[in-house]
């Protein structure tokens, strides 16, 4: 009789024990899920204040957080690294929460895949400094183009490289030393 009561309690505690270790497991999700929406709203917020409209997400990682930004490319942003030091100070000054890191998203137009194809679409309505420049760059330019490439066609072109020898200086006489 004692022993089936003490089996009993043990399965109790252990079941009990069980149960407090998956409701604080939640609790702390729940916690983390609810603080990265805040460090998100605050992030919007702290952009909408210079008028930036900016999209925020907020990751929570292993007790600190992960912000993703997006936002048109803009040349006040340039220096991004300065704006993601005052963005964290920002955070943790309103908040309490510490933000490990900030990515930024930059998106083209839908549809452009080159510069030439950024040259060629109309700018928009609210015209941009840093976005128009790159635009101008890239008409003034036309056989400049960027593209993928495997990396047999990288090695190739590195091995070209390498094999190539330096234009020599020898008939022009500008480099010539005498000691």
């Amino acid at each position: 009789m004692n022993t089936t009561i003490l089996a009993i309690g043990l399965v109790v505690l252990v079941a009990a024990g069980a149960w407090f270790y998956t409701f604080t497991a939640q609790r702390k999700q729940r916690m983390a899920a609810a603080d990265a929406e805040r460090i998100a709203a605050a992030v919007r917020d702290y952009f909408a204040r210079s008028g930036a409209q900016v999209g925020a997400q907020c990751q929570p990682v292993q007790g600190s957080f992960l912000v993703l930004v997006e936002s048109e490319p803009l040349k006040r942003f340039r220096y991004s690294h300065i704006v993601e030091a005052s963005l964290i100070s920002h955070v943790e000054k309103a908040l309490g929460l510490q933000v490990d890191r900030v990515f930024w998203r930059f998106p083209l137009p839908i549809g452009t895949s080159s510069p030439q194809d950024t040259a060629d679409i109309k700018p928009a309505t609210r015209e941009d400094e840093y976005v128009a420049q790159g635009i101008r760059q890239a008409k003034a330019n036309p056989e400049y183009h960027v593209a993928e490439d495997s990396w047999d066609q990288f090695e190739k072109a590195q091995q070209r490289g390498e094999d190539a020898t330096p234009p020599s200086s020898a008939g022009d006489g500008k480099n010539d030393r005498r000691e």
